[in-house]
């Protein structure tokens, strides 16, 4: 019942803001998926993915990995350039204690999220997404094209689902 009222907010929300899911492809779930990123102005998919030591332990030098699904192309993966891991989609990771890491997006100095492996070996990143304590599931950017290297964010829209009462979480960061 709460993942169909999930579906029926993201739907909403995607109505309103006038895509369609079928613009946006929803890129393969593991065992070892964070949560992804997508933008306006193509298809193609930011994956965050933690590194495994062993099936239950993240490893402490490289835990996420990050790399595109190039779906307006071939859908092929690709990693991230060297621009993209420092500017734009990379992320700095340090541990809280075994197998629990702090995650900050090089791309903004408010946001954090914790990433460890729940009780049943997945991935998962803890956020807060207006002002809920959330499972983040993906990340939506907004994104005007410049005519410069870098385009301008409009806004990021946060998908999550509050970990207490697994009802969706949502927020709009206006840039």
């Amino acid at each position: 019942m709460n993942r169909t009222k999930f579906i029926l907010f993201g739907s909403l929300l995607f109505l309103i803001s006038g895509w369609s899911f079928s613009e946006f492809p929803v890129p393969p779930h593991s065992a070892n998926t964070l949560f992804y990123i997508q933008r306006s102005n193509n298809a193609n998919t930011v994956m965050y993915e933690i590194n495994r030591q062993t099936p239950t332990s993240i490893q402490e030098k490289d835990p996420v990995h990050v790399y595109w699904i190039r779906y307006a192309e071939k859908g092929q993966r690709r990693d991230l350039n060297y621009i993209e891991r420092t500017l734009a989609y990379g992320v700095r990771c340090e541990p809280l204690s075994k197998n629990t890491f702090t995650l900050r997006f090089v791309a903004s100095k408010t946001r954090v999220a914790e990433i460890f492996l729940n009780e049943k070996g997945q991935a998962t990143a803890h956020m807060l997404i207006n002002n809920k304590k959330s499972t983040l599931r993906k990340i939506f950017v907004q994104v005007t094209e410049t005519g410069w290297l870098i385009p301008k964010v409009d806004y990021v829209e946060f998908f999550g689902t509050d970990t207490e009462t697994l009802q969706p979480t949502y927020e709009k960061m206006i840039i």
